[in-house]
């Protein structure tokens, strides 16, 4: 079961806290395709994560909801990751979550445990998923907040 402590920062932010160990990770400076090529995969899921912190204390000092640092890391993903169709359907599951959170449509419990949902969906489609994306960064994130293995594609 999880702890208390991360439902509760999950239901804060859908983000993460500082609390969660992080992957050692260089910060990268630039934008767009270039900030992406120069970006290992494991450092991608590192600089999503340290801007989910970083939201994530806006959100509990009341400077933005949940869908407004939902729609933020939204804008971050795609400049540091870019699309892909594994992200994207993540995001999507995650924004959903949010609005529901900001609406009191859906409890604390309720939201993780339709994230960890999704999460295992991909964890189970990943093997035989074709055309994956290289870097689903968005999603090892939350795999990462989550505690499950992230997903990999095999090194050539």
């Amino acid at each position: 079961m999880k702890s208390p402590t991360i439902l509760l920062l999950f239901s804060l932010s859908l983000a993460a806290c500082g609390s969660f160990k992080q992957p050692p990770s260089p910060v990268q400076s630039g934008r767009g395709a270039a900030a992406r090529a120069a970006a290992p995969q494991p450092a991608r899921a590192g600089m999503i994560f340290r801007e989910a912190n970083r939201l994530a204390d806006e959100v509990g000092q009341g400077r933005l909801t949940r869908v407004e640092a939902a729609d933020q890391l939204n804008i971050y993903r795609l400049r540091v990751v870019g699309a892909n169709r594994v992200d994207d359907s993540t995001f999507a599951t995650y924004r959903y979550l949010a609005v529901q959170r900001d609406n009191n449509g859906m409890s604390a419990e309720e939201s993780h445990s339709r994230m960890e949902m999704k999460l295992r969906d991909w964890q189970r489609k990943w093997p035989t998923l074709r055309n994956r994306p290289t870097d689903p960064a968005f999603t090892n994130f939350l795999m990462q907040l989550f505690d499950l293995p992230p997903l990999e594609n095999p090194q050539p």
